[in-house]
């Protein structure tokens, strides 16, 4: 299946609302890149004291679950309610046990092989979500 990318940050912005407003959640503030990071992050908080959670959209239309997002590298997480209504609203959202798993170039043709060879990335969650320049 084929993943639903936004047609931008516009869109996406629109369906992350909609989604913590679902799980129960408000977006509280939202993460623009200006060169880096390669994505951008909205933050949703939970009146029941669950964790906050950063909902992170790279440039490449992937989607993750993160907290601490600030440094790299990210921390991914995962939080059933929001993944749901995000698929709901037809937005795949990768998980932390793929994010985590170790990298291989060959797997994902589409990054820059320039910037693969001079960040060498550990993992997929690196490659995908990065502070690189």
């Amino acid at each position: 299946m084929a993943q639903a990318v936004p047609a931008g940050v516009a869109e996406f912005r629109g369906l992350v609302h909609e989604a913590a407003r679902r799980a129960g959640g408000t977006v509280t503030r939202w993460c623009e890149p200006d060169v880096t990071p390669n994505f951008h992050a909205a933050y949703v908080e939970y009146s029941d004291h669950r964790p906050t959670v950063a909902v992170l959209y790279s440039h490449a239309g992937d989607v993750a679950l993160a907290t601490g997002h600030e440094q790299q590298p990210v921390e991914f997480v995962d939080d059933a309610a929001l993944t749901g209504v995000l698929a709901e609203l037809n937005l795949h959202v990768r998980g932390s046990a793929e994010l985590r798993r170790p990298f291989r170039a060959e797997d994902w043709p589409l990054l820059d092989v320039r910037d693969v060879r001079y960040w060498r990335p550990q993992t997929v969650g690196e490659a995908l979500f990065n502070w690189w320049d």
